[in-house]
């Protein structure tokens, strides 16, 4: 999955924890979600596959998320994807800030990326499972 990801919308591999496909009823590969960077608390999200994104599918990768037990999932985007970054407003998630030069060595709006997140009860929420209690800590 993850290597038809890399291919397909061109860009340098990067390492992962998971990866999930998104297959059409003849077999098709049409889209990837990369689970990466879970440092037990934050779980970072990449998805590839235009126009592939259904609510079913959202459930379903959210379902996966969940798993890894995170307290929070991050996605970055590019600034000028405004498109993306409403639905993923509209799915939950809250804008958190701007990365400069994320994407490119020249401080730009090109280079920018927006780091949006989702805390675990909305999570759990759309994931359609039972809340996970917090976590004692010492």
């Amino acid at each position: 999955m993850a290597a038809w990801a890399f291919r397909t919308h061109q860009f340098r591999p990067t390492s992962f924890d998971s990866a999930i496909g998104v297959v059409e009823p003849n077999g098709k590969l049409v889209g990837a979600g990369l689970f990466q960077n879970y440092n037990g608390a934050n779980l970072e999200f990449s998805y590839y596959g235009r126009r592939t994104m259904t609510l079913g599918i959202v459930r379903a990768l959210f379902r996966i998320a969940v798993a890894f037990d995170p307290s929070r999932l991050t996605v970055v985007t590019a600034k000028k994807n405004r498109k993306l970054i409403r639905a993923l407003q509209k799915i939950g998630f809250k804008l958190e800030g701007a990365q400069r030069r994320y994407y490119g060595q020249r401080d730009c709006a090109r280079n920018t990326g927006v780091r949006l997140v989702m805390f675990r009860e909305q999570m759990d929420s759309i994931a359609g499972v039972a809340p996970q209690r917090a976590k004692e800590t010492a």
